[in-house]
């Protein structure tokens, strides 16, 4: 599986954190609909909806007004101006509710209710104009006309806040309630004013507009409802035995990958699922749940964690992983140049210190490239290398349970960085395959390019198996000649010519004279100045936006 970088969406989280680096609190729990993080955001994306429908719905009440029938009065001048009122009000709060800054659940109701009461007073204020504006005429036609027009507001507004605010239906039904009650309230207060008016109102159907308002409101608190219960099944639908699936991250050809949170410890994770419907070999299932306890007995700290494993009551397969914050060197370099001699030795040594434990084990991993490294911060340091994507690995101590198991054919890694025993299938890869790719990986880290190119898979093999790779003085001058030899014997095509093992490649970095000096500090000074680079996306204005881990399965 290949670990990479994402967008990151800000609803996500409610708490900031160091620029660049993905933001994971604020995860839900899996308690149904409480004002978590998943409600409130939620809560917040609903929000912007209806600001911005209120917004443009009483705008383009105030445009046509004034196009069409500008105030002749001072009637029609008073509403006109409470109109104005409450679209810049609902403007403001739709701008509130659609900038990044982090808004509690209490923020949000208190938006919500400036927007939905806003409208309401609004409404009630008009009408009750309009009603002691027809009183005064004491015209009946004028008191059925009001009567019938009291109530399109509240229709309109009622299943408004129904459908886009999420509720309990004892919250929904209080709010609607009062909502209800409004234009009753504003015929009240016209029969206060005027108290003469009394009997026509009556007979022009108030209990009409009772009945008007009644059904909208019975709708809206039903419709409420209804969306809470399908809220409370998505989220039920998204729980795999103690984990609660957040996001889904990335989709290959035998599963799927989500982020996800443990239920008690509330630790973010990535869980890969496997279907056996998304196989077609009957034994790739067996195989690969016995490469993830392999690779679960990997301890070290430069190789990615796997947390659990199982099976669900359908026989989806799935297998839990630690959830990184980062950007791996793919993207690293992609987005800000070849890497400096001292950083690449840096991460390179780090991941020969993780393969090391790997090839001890028998642990081959094949499909080593920058998209499987990551730059990741723990525990405050920057530029901790992470090993991933152990899918293709290869364990060469064969065990009485993957003897019983169908041989499998070649399996390939990346074209661009396999090594040429792999990519021609001669013979069983061994740790010697992991330091070509290693070699290839550097290549790509200190020169932007790969050792080979090509618009074809095959060709790429081919130049792996046959073409000799140009010098990266050739492509990048400033690159120390010790690190270039280093590099250069990493991609001998005779596995008998490179380093015959990750501990004897680590001493020659180690012997680099660019080693040590990419420190710490230097480190978290990259990461905290670092910038998106010129031409990028006017959206994306820093690697935070963009730096929440993203998960590509591949096919074993």
């Amino acid at each position: 599986m290949n670990v990479a970088n994402a967008k990151h969406d800000p609803e996500k989280s409610g708490t900031e954190r160091p620029r660049h680096f993905c933001r994971i609190g604020g995860i839900a729990s899996s308690t149904a609909l409480k004002m978590t993080g998943d409600v409130r955001s939620l809560l917040r994306v609903r929000l912007r909806a209806a600001c911005l429908l209120l917004f443009f719905g009483f705008a383009a009440f105030l445009v046509l007004g004034q196009l069409l029938d500008p105030p002749t009065d001072w009637h029609e001048k008073v509403l006109r101006i409470g109109l104005a009122a409450v679209t810049v009000i609902n403007g403001i709060l739709a701008a509130l509710v659609w900038t990044r800054m982090s808004l509690s659940v209490l923020q949000l109701r208190m938006i919500e209710l400036s927007a939905f009461g806003s409208a309401a007073i609004f409404f009630v204020w008009s009408q009750f104009l309009d009603g002691c504006f027809c009183a005064g005429d004491s015209d009946p036609d004028a008191i059925r006309s009001f009567v019938a027009e009291t109530v399109i507001p509240w229709i309109i507004l009622i299943p408004i806040y129904g459908l886009f605010i999420p509720n309990t239906w004892k919250r929904a039904a209080m709010v609607i309630s009062f909502f209800g009650a409004c234009p009753i309230l504003a015929a009240s207060l016209v029969q206060i004013r005027h108290p003469d008016i009394h009997p026509m109102l009556f007979e022009q159907g108030i209990y009409f507009m009772a009945l008007y308002i009644l059904i909208p409101s019975i709708a809206a608190v039903y419709g409420s409802h209804r969306i809470r219960i399908l809220s409370r099944a998505a989220v039920a639908a998204r729980q795999l035995g103690a984990y609660t699936l957040r996001q889904r991250l990335g989709a290959g050809g035998m599963g799927e990958v989500y982020l996800a949170e443990h239920h008690l410890l509330k630790r973010p994770s990535a869980i890969k699922l496997i279907k056996p419907s998304q196989s077609t070999d009957p034994n790739a299932l067996a195989r690969f749940e016995s490469e993830v306890r392999s690779t679960a007995q990997l301890t070290h700290p430069n190789t990615v964690e796997i947390y659990d494993y199982g099976h669900t009551e359908d026989g989806t397969f799935y297998y839990v992983m630690e959830f990184l914050p980062g950007l791996n060197l793919q993207e690293l370099v992609e987005r800000y140049g070849p890497l400096p001699p001292e950083r690449v030795v840096h991460l390179l040594r780090q991941v020969c210190s993780a393969l090391g434990e790997a090839h001890e084990r028998g642990l081959v991993h094949r499909d080593i490239k920058p998209g499987n490294i990551f730059a990741a911060q723990r525990g405050g340091i920057y530029d901790f290398a992470k090993l991933l994507d152990f899918g293709l690995v290869k364990n060469t101590v064969p065990s009485s349970e993957m003897m019983k198991l169908t041989m499998e054919g070649t399996v390939l890694g990346s074209p661009l960085y396999a090594a040429p025993e792999i990519v021609m299938g001669d013979g069983n890869p061994d740790p010697r395959s992991d330091i070509y790719s290693l070699g290839a990986t550097a290549y790509f880290l200190l020169t932007g390019r790969p050792v080979f190119q090509g618009q074809q898979p095959l060709r790429v093999m081919f130049a792996h198996a046959n073409e000799a790779p140009s010098l990266l003085s050739k492509h990048a001058p400033n690159i120390p000649a010790d690190l270039e030899a280093v590099v250069m014997r990493c991609l001998e095509k005779d596995p008998g010519a490179r380093y015959q093992s990750v501990a004897a490649l680590d001493r020659a970095l180690a012997a680099c004279k660019s080693v040590g000096t990419w420190t710490a500090e230097q480190a978290r000074q990259w990461w905290a100045g670092a910038e998106e680079p010129t031409g990028s996306d006017s959206h994306a204005t820093s690697v935070d936006e963009m730096a929440v881990t993203r998960i590509v399965a591949a096919e074993t």
